[in-house]
């Protein structure tokens, strides 16, 4: 019969002004929110209203970035403060940018964009079978040195 020790996992103390762990997501959850609804609208057609939702977003976020303290974002805090801020801020703009600068299209040109869409959308599965193939043979096959000695 063999002895097992097992020890309990103690829990650290929380400070008295502490958040809650789930309010650490809320800035991030906010703009992902903010991005997913901004991309449904463009999907049904209201591609500036979305990018303008999309682009307020990821600005709120930048904001989010400059004034709250690192333990209060969570996973939007990837990098440090002024390359987080600065990503998230020519980013929105840029989307703003290509929004504003898009002329409306007509049936056709709709029609050819989302055929153009639908071809990125194959290419990119395509690739992505490839390195799942690649990958699948690459652990399929033998570490070097453990074959016959030649």
């Amino acid at each position: 019969m063999s002895t097992q020790v097992h020890r309990r996992r103690r829990k650290a103390p929380r400070r008295r002004g502490a958040a809650p762990h789930w309010l650490a997501q809320l800035p991030y959850l906010l703009v992902l929110s903010g991005v997913g609804a901004g991309l449904t609208l463009a999907a049904f057609n209201y591609f500036r209203k979305g990018s303008g939702l999309i682009c307020a977003a990821l600005l709120i976020g930048a904001l989010a970035r400059l004034l709250l303290p690192e333990s209060q974002l969570g996973p939007l805090a990837v990098r440090s403060r002024s390359v987080d801020c600065w990503t998230l801020v020519i980013t929105g703009e840029m989307v703003a940018f290509v929004s504003l600068s898009v002329p409306p299209m007509n049936k056709t040109g709709l029609v050819l964009a989302g055929a153009f869409g639908v071809l990125i959308a194959l290419t990119a599965v395509a690739r992505g079978i490839r390195l799942l193939i690649k990958g699948r043979r690459s652990a399929g096959a033998e570490p070097p040195g453990n074959g016959p000695p030649g």
